[in-house]
């Protein structure tokens, strides 16, 4: 009877893991493709998302700076697609090393939104910080738990 028990609850925490790892899979594939979206609109809308403001942080403005907001919209789109892909298990060699690659923008991303900037005095007050922060972390972590080589799933 306590092996019927240990099989049960071995079941349900397999399953609840599974379905955090999609949940927050395709959360994170979402952001990135809506952020990529924000970023190609040329300001046609008023949000330009955050690989502009990052981007625009550095720079202040200028051709290069929409020309750097393209090329990392345009990463995060692919990301994006690639890690919605990944969680339905359509294994596409290159999803690894686009992952990776979108790994290490994204902690470079990190450093200059949340550290750089803040640092410069331009950045939010402390609880919008946190906020933002916390998204950008839960970004990175929903990434690396999406790789092969860094994910346990």
């Amino acid at each position: 009877m306590q092996n019927i028990y240990f099989y049960v609850y071995y079941i349900q925490e397999a399953f609840m893991n599974r379905l955090g790892y999609f949940i927050l899979n395709i959360a994170v594939s979402l952001y990135l493709f809506a952020n990529g979206i924000l970023g190609l609109n040329s300001g046609r809308w008023q949000n330009k998302g955050e690989f502009y403001n990052m981007v625009y942080t550095i720079f202040k403005g200028g051709n290069f700076t929409n020309v750097l907001t393209i090329i990392l919209s345009v990463c995060a789109i692919v990301a994006g697609v690639f890690l919605l892909l990944s969680v339905f298990k359509n294994d596409i060699a290159i999803t690894e090393l686009i992952l990776l690659v979108f790994i290490v923008l994204w902690v470079i991303f990190i450093v200059i939104v949340d550290i750089i900037r803040p640092l410069q005095g331009n950045g939010p007050k402390f609880l919008e910080y946190l906020i933002i922060l916390s998204a950008h972390l839960m970004v990175l972590g929903a990434l690396i738990s999406s790789t092969r080589r860094f994910g346990n799933l």
